[in-house]
C-alpha cells in the first residue's frame, strides 16, 4: 500500500487526499512545454529548403530537352513530306532540298523564340 507523501500515514491507492492532512496524493503535472526548437532544426529546414528548389531548378533546366526532340519530330515529318512529294512527281529534286532548308530554319527559329520567351518568363530580370 502506498503513503502519504506528507505526514507518511497509509492510504489507500483509489484515494485522491489524504485522510490524516488532507495533502493531494495524486499530483497532476503541468503539461510539458513544447520543445524548443534548437539551431540544428533550423539548419536542417534551411537545407531542406535549399535541396527542394535546386531539384526544381533541375526540373526546369530539363525542361528544354523536350524542345529538341519537338524539333527533331518535325524534321523527320518534314523529310518524309518532301520525298513523298517528289515522288509523286509535284517537286523536283533540286527546288525540294532548298524548301527542305527553308522549313528546317524556319522550325529552329520558332523553337528557339520559343525557348528564350519561356525562360524570360521564368526568370525575370529584376
Amino acid at each position: 500500500m502506498p503513503y502519504c507523501p506528507k505526514c507518511g500515514t497509509e492510504v489507500r491507492e483509489e484515494m485522491a487526499f489524504c485522510p490524516n492532512c488532507g495533502a493531494p496524493l495524486k499530483v497532476e503535472r503541468p503539461p510539458a512545454p513544447a520543445p524548443q526548437r534548437g539551431e540544428k532544426a533550423e539548419k536542417r529546414e534551411k537545407e531542406e529548403k535549399k535541396e527542394k528548389r535546386e531539384k526544381v531548378e533541375k526540373y526546369e533546366k530539363h525542361e528544354f530537352g523536350v524542345l529538341g526532340l519537338l524539333i527533331g519530330g518535325l524534321i523527320l515529318i518534314l523529310f518524309g513530306l518532301m520525298f513523298y512529294i517528289q515522288v509523286a512527281g509535284f517537286l523536283h529534286r533540286e527546288l525540294a532540298s532548298a524548301f527542305f532548308l527553308i522549313i528546317i530554319g524556319i522550325i529552329i527559329i520558332i523553337g528557339v523564340f520559343y525557348a528564350a520567351t519561356t525562360a524570360a518568363r521564368r526568370h525575370p530580370k529584376t
